[in-house]
């Protein structure tokens, strides 16, 4: 028996398919674009989700048998939002998580529920990445598109809807979307009352791995699959990722490194803070706390262009470069400056360049940077009386021997490293094997499934980095005040 994960993300969809045990059989993996303009428009093509998973599952399935396939189950980039018609039919463009337009909507917002409203309600602050701007935003702006709209799917939604001909949501999505009510498990009736939408004209939401039915006939002809094969209901991307990297009890902790790095904590209760922490309901029981570094792997990027090297150069260069970069500190704020400090104005730094220090010094101190952004959360979830000792580590930066090892040194923290690269996807396939009852929890998939190494971290380095790690907050505190 076989099942299918497909992790619906940003910049392109993957689909793997794992047998009972978890093991990759095989993948496939289909880019789209992501399309910017003026006023903090980031918008996308939702068609392109489904022609990417049409092209990633026939592909992934080509070399297996078909009726081996039991179930799909997806993973999906959270808040990005279109206005469709009852048919499923998109009536605009995606506006994505990263779309900025609806500022005017969150100070609407903010005057008519209050600064905390909406964070006490659904876990998240009140932003214009989130749905309840961004539908008030159509509903100020694009009338017609507004008054035409059946639904207002999200990303999961619009792909159940394309299986199983319904729009579903789970908890962690519905949170997301700024509209749902983490305490009472419904769309939070204040806020919508606000927007000026009624439930009516939302999805449903089901909790993650309720089945949702098998594949119609129109999307089994599509994607290649036989129509008995069932559907489980997905989950955010983030909350996925953590399933396949085997944190999913409380005190558990993902650190998934990618354009931005995310830490996702498990706990026992919704954990709600003074600098915003975003506590959602975890698919494996339990709660989920999440805190984002907006200028993270986008950083490196980042600076890799600017001097016209590659990766593979600048991780083996920066590995000999502990000493050599000691004086030099970087703030790695490309994009702003995300969790705790919440300042997309402030602008990157680098200090300490002296005539001797080369690209490599910078580069490694560019992974330092963010590693000391992220030891800042890991103390922010410490105060709050979680003991970290261990990190499960995904993405890109987890490929990178040096930089997985920084952090370890910097963090102090066990790195523990999925064998599985694509955890949202795995995620994703353990909803799926666990809805058709072949593990008796999706704690139980993802302890079963999860295959992990533990990186050796030089200890020896622990004092040096505190000391460069003071030195790091005074810099920051000297030029940015935080």
């Amino acid at each position: 028996m076989l099942v299918i994960g497909l992790d619906v993300g940003t910049t392109g969809t993957k689909a793997l398919v794992v047998d009972e045990s978890g093991r990759t059989v095989s993948s496939a993996y289909r880019e789209y674009e992501l399309s910017e303009s003026a006023g903090g428009r980031v918008t996308q093509n939702a068609e392109d989700w489904w022609l990417a998973a049409v092209d990633t599952v026939r592909r992934a399935t080509e070399n297996v048998c078909k009726n081996d396939i039991a179930a799909i189950s997806l993973s999906t980039q959270g808040a990005s939002m279109l206005a469709a018609d009852r048919d499923g039919k998109p009536l605009c463009d995606v506006m994505t998580w990263m779309d900025s337009r609806a500022t005017k909507e969150v100070e609407a917002l903010s005057g008519t529920l209050g600064r905390d409203y909406v964070y006490e309600a659904s876990g998240w602050p009140l932003t214009p990445a989130g749905d309840a701007a961004k539908i008030l935003w159509l509903k100020n702006n694009a009338p017609e598109v507004f008054g035409s709209a059946a639904c207002f799917p999200s990303t999961l939604e619009f792909m159940n809807h394309r299986l199983t001909g319904r729009f579903v949501a789970d908890p962690t999505n519905a949170a997301i979307r700024q509209l749902y009510n983490i305490k009472n498990r419904k769309w939070d009736e204040k806020i919508l009352d606000a927007v000026g939408v009624t439930a009516d004209r939302l999805p449903e939401v089901e909790p993650t791995g309720v089945c949702l039915g098998a594949l119609t006939a129109n999307a089994a002809r599509e994607l290649g699959l036989p129509e008995g094969v069932k559907v489980f209901n997905g989950a955010h991307d983030q909350y996925a990722s953590s399933i396949g990297s085997g944190a999913t009890a409380p005190g558990d902790m993902m650190l998934a490194t990618g354009t931005a790095w995310v830490v996702l904590g498990v706990t026992s209760a919704p954990l709600y803070t003074a600098s915003r922490i975003c506590p959602g309901i975890h698919p494996a029981g339990g709660y989920g706390a999440m805190a984002s570094l907006v200028s993270a792997g986008s950083a490196l990027k980042w600076y890799k262009n600017l001097v016209d090297d590659d990766f593979r150069t600048m991780d083996k260069e920066a590995s000999l470069r502990a000493h050599r970069a000691k004086d030099v500190i970087v703030l790695p704020y490309v994009a702003g400056a995300g969790f705790p400090h919440n300042r997309p104005d402030a602008g990157g730094v680098i200090s300490g360049l002296r005539i001797g220090t080369d690209r490599y010094d910078v580069a490694r101190a560019v992974m330092e940077g963010v590693a000391f952004e992220a030891r800042g959360v890991i103390e922010s979830f410490a105060a709050e009386g979680m003991k970290i000792d261990r990190l499960m580590m995904t993405g890109g930066a987890a490929r990178s021997d040096v930089w997985s090892t920084i952090v370890g040194e910097i963090t102090k923290c066990e790195i523990q490293r999925p064998s599985e690269r694509e955890t949202c996807c795995l995620g994703a396939a353990d909803i799926a094997l666990a809805g058709l009852g072949v593990y008796r929890s999706l704690a139980e998939a993802s302890r079963t499934t999860c295959r992990s190494e533990t990186l050796r971290r030089d200890s020896s380095l622990e004092d040096f980095y505190d000391e460069k790690y003071a030195l790091y907050r005074d810099v920051r505190r000297r030029i940015l005040g935080v």
